[in-house]
């Protein structure tokens, strides 16, 4: 199965949806790998694209009359540029609460109560590349093309840079907001 991986040697699965988790100020550079430790697998693009792997919005829009749980992270249908955090479980009202955007605010919604929780993660946050220096001249939440297909076997380092943007210290630990995806690819096993 094509994944991300914590090591070259494949044997340490990063946690699916590949979560970009990041709780400081200033940048991060990581390096994970993707592929799979399985030989006789292919990817292949399910377009004439090739495989292309890019930063994805993962922040769901509140929503009404839904069960929120503690830690669940949220922003507006109307989006403001902050997220909120779950912090009394519950289900949401009927109408949409008026957010507020000062930090640590307690919004109310129906029996769920939230906490303005700071500016949101974009995908303008994270560069992605083949190789860290690679990392200096990427596009801010442009993807890589891996080509039009992938064997499996050998991993492809991949380099992440997330930054933080503001001065206080962001965390989407408990609900990432930023995940890397794919286009449409198809998965093939040679036989043996």
């Amino acid at each position: 199965m094509f994944t991300f991986w914590a090591n070259p040697e494949m044997t340490t699965e990063v946690t699916s949806p590949y979560p970009i988790v990041y709780n400081g100020t200033g940048s991060v550079d990581i390096v994970m790998y993707y592929g799979s430790n399985a030989a006789d697998e292919t990817l292949t693009s399910g377009t004439s694209e090739p495989i292309t792997l890019m930063p994805i919005n993962k922040l769901e829009k509140w929503e009404s009359a839904k069960y929120y749980k503690v830690g669940d992270i949220i922003e507006p249908v109307i989006a403001n540029g902050q997220m909120y955090k779950c912090t009394i479980p519950g289900t949401s009202g009927d109408v949409e609460p008026k957010w507020q955007t000062k930090p640590a605010t307690v919004i109310s919604s129906g029996t769920a109560q939230f906490i303005s929780y700071g500016a949101k993660f974009v995908c303008s946050d994270v560069k992605m590349a083949l190789s860290r220096s690679g990392l200096d001249t990427a596009d801010a939440g442009g993807g890589i093309s891996l080509g039009q297909s992938v064997r499996g076997g050998a991993p492809i380092a991949i380099y992440i840079r997330v930054t933080n943007r503001f001065n206080d210290l962001r965390s989407d630990t408990t609900d990432p907001c930023i995940s890397i995806g794919t286009n449409k690819v198809i998965l093939t096993k040679r036989p043996i």
